[in-house]
């Protein structure tokens, strides 16, 4: 009996290792990554309720949690990969705001279930940040500039990758003079839910 549960236990041993894994999962959608000071958070729900849409949504936070140099971010910043590998840059605000119906539904669901970040970076000084305003109100913020311990939160909408939501995503965030931060999470809605 003992040699037949080890040969039953190989394959799931497998198939565990060659999953690829996720960041660190710090709520039912949210998954942060911490790399060289900075802590930077993705959410996967709002992507999930709209699987067929043709642009993603990924709020995003970024927290600057080390002294030195103050680091900034666009929209040329963020990219986003698929299971495949398959990546997209961060659409454009013109490009977004004429193709995306459903915006103020986002803005609302982002009031209602804002990222979480924690307490010790919520209690930290908060930058505007605004990729994609209103077009009838508000202001276009297309630089964010992070000084030490400081931290924005914003949606950073993405063409929807080749290969859909399934499997584990990848959210590259560019930072001058270094490597980028990449943080894995799920975007797919029967993912979210194990």
């Amino acid at each position: 009996m003992n040699r037949f549960t080890s040969l039953l236990s190989i394959p799931i041993l497998a198939a565990v290792l060659a999953a690829p894994s996720t960041s660190h999962r710090t709520g039912a959608s949210t998954f942060r990554e911490e790399d060289r000071g900075l802590s930077v958070f993705a959410d996967g729900y709002p992507a999930s309720m709209g699987a067929k849409d043709a642009y993603v949504p990924v709020p995003v936070a970024i927290a600057l949690m080390r002294n030195g140099a103050s680091v900034a971010f666009t929209l040329e910043s963020f990219t986003l990969a698929d299971a495949q590998g398959n990546r997209v840059p961060a659409a454009g605000f013109v490009e977004v705001k004429n193709g995306y119906p459903k915006l103020d539904f986002d803005r609302s669901l982002m009031r209602t279930r804002p990222i979480a970040v924690g307490m010790t970076i919520e209690g930290r000084p908060r930058i505007a940040s605004s990729f994609y305003p209103p077009t009838d109100t508000g202001t276009r913020i297309a630089r964010v500039e992070l000084a030490p311990f400081s931290w924005f939160s914003d949606v950073i909408y993405f063409p929807r990758p080749r290969a859909g939501l399934g499997g584990v995503m990848t959210l590259s965030v560019a930072v001058a003079g270094s490597e980028p931060v990449e943080l894995q999470f799920l975007m797919d809605s029967g993912e979210l839910a194990k």
